[in-house]
């Protein structure tokens, strides 16, 4: 992927839910996934978005030179890991076993959701021999998010021009709707897109929806301070698309072998499927 924007919430439900209950392509049927695979995402101006952030290590190599391909390397690389590979995995193993008996002693690195027993048995080893703590790059890649970089100046400028007075779509402020809906595609979009944003917590604000008074009125929308930003320059989004009013994490669970097939079929898989349908 070159100069792209990865974002995906079914990715992002893959990797940190266990199971994650996934639409098969092309059928209504939902399966349940325990997916323990590593995924490695390689690209030039690869830029990962929103709750993928805090999912991947982000790495970045600079060959310092302009055509890193006519560089010159020594043949058998792989080669080299294959015949090294008994060593490579004694080490791994070693340094997991140290932290394991060592628990007590373990330097601990800043808290990481869905992860902790990764940070337990894989970061604070690493971190306690010396190596630094990946989870501090999380901020760094918040902040290049073009998704949050766009949230957060939607906040800046309705508050400067709404502050905390709610307001309904087509009582929003031009430069306000300019940001939402940049291609002008009408009050209909902006309403559905603060619906779908309503609890989004960015720039040290958050969105409050309030509902409408009668059958036929319209919510209205009000910025408030935030008092919690646990260190995130966004709160946690729904991996369906909604945002969720408890952002706590929930213990993960550890790997399992799949799901046998039809363990989601009942009398209920209808109501089911409609809930979970991508």
């Amino acid at each position: 992927m070159n100069g792209a924007v990865l974002r995906s919430d079914t990715l992002a439900t893959v990797i940190t839910e266990r199971p994650a209950r996934i639409r098969v392509f092309g059928e209504l049927r939902m399966v349940g996934l325990n997916s323990t695979a590593v995924i490695a995402i390689t690209g030039n101006g690869l830029t990962v978005s929103e709750d993928l952030a805090r999912r991947f290590i982000d790495c970045k190599l600079d060959a310092g030179c302009e055509d890193p391909e006519s560089r010159p390397f020594d043949p058998g690389f792989l080669e080299t890991v294959e015949q090294q590979r008994i060593d490579l995995l004694s080490a791994a193993l070693t340094i997991w076993r140290y932290g394991g008996q060592n628990q007590e002693g373990l330097k601990r690195g800043r808290p990481l959701g869905s992860f902790e027993t990764w940070c337990d048995w894989v970061r604070d080893p690493l971190l306690t021999l010396g190596c630094r703590d990946p989870v501090e790059r999380l901020e760094m890649l918040k902040a290049h998010d073009p998704y949050r970089q766009n949230v957060t100046e939607l906040f800046k400028t309705w508050w400067q021009h709404h502050g905390v007075t709610p307001s309904r779509a087509s009582q929003l402020a031009e430069p306000v709707q300019r940001l939402m809906d940049p291609l002008g595609r009408g009050r209909q979009f902006v309403a559905t897109t603060l619906g779908k944003m309503a609890g989004t917590r960015a720039a040290g604000f958050v969105l409050v929806r309030q509902e409408a008074g009668g059958k036929w009125g319209a919510a209205s929308y009000a910025l408030h301070p935030s008092t919690n930003d646990a260190n995130s320059s966004i709160g946690h989004r729904g991996h369906w698309g909604h945002r969720v009013a408890d952002s706590s994490p929930a213990d993960p669970m550890t790997p399992m072998p799949p799901m046998p097939d039809g363990l989601w079929d009942g009398e209920d898989s209808a109501e089911q499927e409609e809930a979970w349908t991508l």
